[in-house]
Formats: structure tokens, C-alpha cells, sequence
């Protein structure tokens, strides 16, 4: 059974939507880049629990080896992950369960290039795959749910994460991991490792304000 204690969101996914129609149009499809370190240290049943935190239905990429882990510990989970593979440096297509594909289209990696999540919201505005880490998965889906409704809200979490995560260490990273698989508690960090704790401050405001899109 899975170490992690999976956060509840505070308000329904389109809560917000009953106010007004959205502003901006996400484009974009955002898929996780999963750490197969991860793996190894905390194992696949707890790997798929922390996956089912970004959807019930994420979209991932991994090796060939990790797929098929995750295939066979995805019902446990109650999960229904597809794949991300790539074509070549520019394209990239959705690998289903099932064996099918979907249409190819251009990605950009923000975990090779880490400066690119600066301008977030110019790629949600484009028809692409946008790769984001593990790490950050939590912060940058529920902004880009924030995005299409209030994009000077969105756009003041988003400077909140880059300076966040600017200031954080390596070592705060691998804390921060620790955390989210629940071998540590959150809160004893808050005055040992204060920018970790400011980073996860962040990350659990944004989860549980702002679910994601297709929780349902």
C-alpha cells in the first residue's frame, strides 16, 4: 500500500467556471516527465500514487521498463495513464494502453530548459506538448487551470513558483520528494528548511484551490 497520503481539493474542478466564461485558451498538453529514481527508491505502487495526484487520467513519459510497471499497478491506483513518445528533436505523439497512437505535434521540454518556464503561458497558448518535471507538476497544472479564468492571478502564482523554486537547493529538492511520498512530515521543515517550506506552502495552496480539469 502506497505511503502517500493523497491531499483533497477544497472546492469542485468548475467551481470557478460558474462565474464567467474563461479569458484565455489553453492550447497546450501538459505531460509529466517522471524520475525513474523515483522508482527505485519508493517503489511503483507508491510512484502511482503520487502520478494519480496530477489525474486520473495523466499523461506521462518514461521508459519502456516504467510503463509497463505502471500498466501493471495502474488499476490498483485507479488510474489511466497514456504515453508520451517522442518522434524526433520537434514531435511527439500519445501512446494509449490499447495500442493505439495519437497525431503527432510539436513538444517543448521545460525540464531541459528550465528558463523556458518563464513563459509558461506563451506555450499553453500553443498547440503542443509542454513537458514539465515531477517536482513542479503540482504547481504548474493548477496554474494552468488558473490561466484561462484570471491571467494576472495566474501570472502572480507563476513569479511566486520561479522565485520559489529558485531558492530552493538540491537537497531541499530531495526533501521535497521525501515529503510528497510521505516519509516526511511537511510541517517539521517549517524552521529548518524554510525556502523547502515555502515551496511546498505554494504547492499545496495551488493543489488544493485549484484541482485539476478532469478529475471527474
Amino acid at each position: 500500500m502506497a505511503h502517500e497520503e493523497r491531499m483533497q481539493t477544497e472546492c469542485p474542478p468548475d467551481a470557478h467556471k460558474v462565474i464567467r466564461p474563461p479569458e484565455n485558451e489553453v492550447k497546450a498538453t501538459i505531460v509529466v516527465k517522471l524520475n525513474e529514481a523515483e522508482l527505485e527508491k519508493y517503489g511503483i505502487a507508491d510512484l502511482c500514487s503520487v502520478i494519480a495526484l496530477m489525474s486520473a487520467k495523466p499523461l506521462v513519459m518514461c521508459s519502456d521498463d516504467l510503463r509497463a510497471k505502471i500498466e501493471e499497478q495502474k488499476k490498483i491506483e485507479e488510474i489511466e495513464p497514456c504515453y508520451l513518445v517522442l518522434d524526433d528533436e520537434s514531435t511527439a505523439h500519445i501512446s494509449y494502453a490499447d495500442g493505439s497512437v495519437g497525431p503527432s505535434q510539436a513538444y517543448v521540454d521545460l525540464e531541459a530548459t528550465p528558463a523556458e518556464v518563464a513563459n509558461f503561458f506563451e506555450h499553453l497558448g500553443k498547440k503542443q506538448f509542454v513537458i514539465i518535471d515531477s517536482l513542479s507538476m503540482l504547481i504548474l497544472r493548477s496554474i494552468s487551470t488558473v490561466y484561462p479564468w484570471d491571467k494576472l492571478l495566474a501570472g502572480d502564482f507563476l513569479r511566486q513558483y520561479l522565485s520559489a523554486r529558485g531558492a530552493i537547493t538540491a537537497d531541499d529538492e530531495a526533501l521535497l520528494v521525501d515529503i510528497r511520498y510521505g516519509r516526511v512530515d511537511g510541517f517539521s521543515i517549517k524552521e529548518t528548511h524554510k525556502a523547502a517550506y515555502q515551496y511546498l506552502r505554494l504547492e499545496r495552496k495551488l493543489f488544493l484551490q485549484y484541482p485539476t480539469e478532469d478529475d471527474d
